[in-house]
């Protein structure tokens, strides 16, 4: 006689990625996890420095994908993709970042920090043709200290000067909580919505530190509250058999809607256990920009991937009720539009072997990028930035799960002008699980 508790769904191991949630719980809270105060200058400029995490694999490829199709990978870049997933996944990872910061005289400073890349879930529907995801990345991160020195004048009778040291450093930054889903049309068609809340904090410090103790320090904290929601539409189309039979060739766009974040500062003095505020709080209203994407990825065989991305966002139309590093409220011309471009490029030994061996399942990735800021200290140029990107993928004995380790280097800004030039290494550790969560039992 059958069983009949056997013809019911069973839930299989999830230890993997029951062990991500617990770490993931012990983890920072988001507005001290996102950044430490050791970063890059240019981060202390309007609401921080642009961040993304799109997957592990996207970041060792230039950080481009929003054509890329993958099943062992969710892309969070563009939405219509969630349809790929066949297993229930989820990731995370760290981020070791030094900077090394040089002025015009060649002065040197380095300074390093650490923040979380993202958390991230998704889970099919239906395999192979709709799928959910959910991710929490950064949208923009703060993370700078710079010290500068000077004197003033305390008895302007006698002309009496001391010396005194100011310190300006800042945390924080704008975090981006989504969830969305992707569906296949008709064959090689798909298309995908994900709303987008975005949160956080920008804190901005100014100590002021005097050599002669009987003078009073000084310590300034701006503080700035932001929330808003928006939504991100996207569109992906695979066509195969371009230049041969097995070849396949992906089309894919994102458009995410301009969003108005609702925000409050305060202005305290003091110690932070005897902290007072300055005057009243300030309330309004800071306007972020539109996101464009558009990307292609050519797969000529199973071992070979290209792909290269153009990503659009229009600064020039940013406008905030609230006052903020680089930029002057009521100025309609203050940030400058960002067009970032990257490309990568993947080797997959083992993809057509029946039984590859360990050292055939690792997989290598390339790739590059440019990517100009959208705020600058000085208005006159540009702070760019350009990186080179690069990682393996290590599998791991449960098929669908791996351990991503990625190198970064790149340069952003110039000496000249009076500007700083940083160059900064980043080395990364991902893991990416995947399991099947409820399977049928088969039948005795």
């Amino acid at each position: 006689m059958m069983n009949t508790s056997m013809l019911q769904y069973r839930l299989l191991p999830r230890t993997g990625v029951l062990a991500m949630v617990l770490l993931s719980l012990c983890l920072p809270l988001p507005s001290s996890a996102q950044s430490s105060e050791d970063g890059s200058i240019y981060s202390r400029f309007g609401v921080g420095a642009r961040s993304a995490f799109n997957s592990s694999k996207s970041l060792m490829m230039g950080g481009a994908g929003v054509a890329l199709k993958s099943v062992d990978y969710t892309n969070h870049l563009n939405p219509a993709s969630l349809n790929d997933q066949i297993l229930t996944r989820f990731a995370g990872g760290f981020t070791l970042e030094g900077v090394t910061a040089t002025a015009m005289d060649a002065e040197k400073s380095r300074l390093t920090s650490g923040y979380l890349n993202a958390l991230q879930l998704s889970f099919p529907l239906m395999a192979g043709r709709l799928g959910l995801g959910f991710n929490f990345e950064p949208y923009s991160k703060i993370g700078y200290r710079v010290e500068k020195g000077g004197t003033a004048v305390v008895d302007p009778e006698e002309g009496t000067q001391e010396a005194y040291t100011t310190r300006f450093s800042g945390n924080g930054g704008i975090q981006r909580l989504s969830g969305g889903f992707g569906v296949l049309l008709v064959r090689g068609l798909s298309i995908g919505l994900r709303a987008d809340l975005l949160f956080g904090i920008l804190e901005q410090t100014q100590q002021t530190h005097f050599l002669n103790s009987t003078l009073r320090d000084g310590n300034v904290v701006a503080s700035t509250r932001l929330h808003g929601a928006t939504a991100t539409f996207g569109l992906r189309y695979v066509y195969h058999g371009l230049l041969k039979e097995n070849d396949q060739l992906s089309f894919g766009a994102a458009y995410t809607m301009p969003v108005t974040l609702k925000g409050e500062q305060v202005l305290t003095t003091g110690k932070t256990e005897t902290a007072d505020t300055l005057g009243q709080v300030l309330r309004g209203n800071v306007h972020l920009p539109v996101f464009a994407a558009v990307g292609l990825a050519y797969q000529p065989s199973a071992r070979w991937t290209v792909i290269a991305d153009v990503e659009h966002e229009p600064w020039s139309s940013f406008r905030s009720d609230l006052p903020l590093p680089g930029y002057e409220m009521g100025v309609t011309d203050g940030f400058e539009n960002r067009t970032r471009i990257s490309g990568g490029i993947e080797f997959f030994p083992g993809a057509t072997e029946t039984r590859p061996n360990f050292f055939e399942r690792l997989v290598f990735r390339v790739g590059a990028y440019s990517d100009p800021s959208y705020v600058s200290p000085d208005p006159e140029h540009t702070i760019k930035s350009y990186g080179f990107t690069g990682g393996i993928s290590i599998p791991s004995r449960s098929i669908g799960t791996s351990i991503d380790i990625n190198l970064e280097v790149g340069r952003r800004g110039t000496t000249d002008y009076g500007l700083i030039n940083d160059n900064f290494l980043r080395f990364g550790v991902n893991l990416n699980f995947g399991e099947r969560w409820f399977d049928r039992a088969r039948l005795l």
